[in-house]
């Protein structure tokens, strides 16, 4: 029997906003047991005011693409940064005319630039080119990513780093404008695991529903794994199910997996 569902955020569960079909999806199925948790590319901070209102999460909140995790007292229980020095290598690699480098660091955003391509929940950040000139990050970097309304110069990078750090770092789209970087270690099925470890919970009892590239590491390696239909092909390929919505996921659980009434 499924005990957790691990949801991503943009894209899946967040349209413009949580519809309410899902919220009452996601209330009916708690009541029976089921435990609702974020797994997400962004911050914590943005992570948390997104739901805000809508979802008293009672599972965990897997953010920065599995770089950190925290339980439902807002407790940091994981935290992978990257080493300065891959940092380092990464930010030496980068040019670009028509793109920008962000971290997230210590808990907030840093950008070279590019802030109106930031939604409103990511605006709360500190626009600094400089910073990527430090010789230390004090090795509090948690992620790295591009940004770029040129989808094609995204793809390029994408490309290029790919071809620089293969086996070493995973490349991939989180969103349309957004590439991220991180180590091959960290991903949100990584951290998916580790949060079952602590639980004791078996992989089979865990469902997971996510839409982007960097979802894939959570759908590819759980029996009960849902992508949108709206999803890329290759995220499609990685899950058990096609669904339209985090509501038709949650149905298909229900009817065959056996969740008690």
């Amino acid at each position: 029997m499924i005990k957790h569902i691990f949801c991503d955020l943009d894209g899946t569960l967040y349209h413009h906003g949580i519809s309410d079909d899902d919220i009452k999806a996601i209330e009916a199925i708690e009541k029976k047991g089921v435990v609702f948790n974020i797994a997400t590319g962004r911050a914590f901070k943005q992570a948390s005011k997104m739901i805000k209102g809508k979802l008293d999460l009672n599972g965990y909140y897997i953010c920065q693409n599995g770089a950190f995790v925290y339980d439902k007292n807002h407790n940091e229980i994981l935290k992978e940064v990257i080493d300065d020095n891959l940092v380092k290598k990464v930010v030496n690699r980068f040019k670009s005319d028509d793109a920008y480098i962000f971290f997230m660091h210590d808990g907030n955003i840093v950008i070279s630039g590019g802030e109106d391509i930031l939604d409103e929940f990511d605006r709360e950040c500190i626009n600094d080119p400089d910073f990527f000139k430090k010789d230390s990050f004090d090795n509090l970097v948690g992620n790295i990513g591009i940004l770029s309304r040129n989808e094609d110069e995204l793809g390029r990078m994408e490309t290029y780093y790919k071809n620089e750090f293969e086996g070493i770092l995973d490349v991939y789209l989180s969103g349309k404008y957004v590439l991220n970087i991180s180590p091959s270690h960290i991903s949100k099925g990584n951290a998916i695991k580790h949060v079952c470890s602590i639980l004791n919970v078996n992989l089979d009892e865990i469902a997971t529903i996510g839409d982007s590239p960097n979802d894939i590491s959570m759908l590819k390696d759980f029996k009960y794994s849902f992508s949108m239909d709206s999803s890329r092909e290759d995220v499609k390929k990685s899950s058990a199910y096609t669904v339209k919505s985090v509501k038709e996921a949650i149905e298909v659980i229900e009817k065959t997996n056996g969740v008690e009434n």
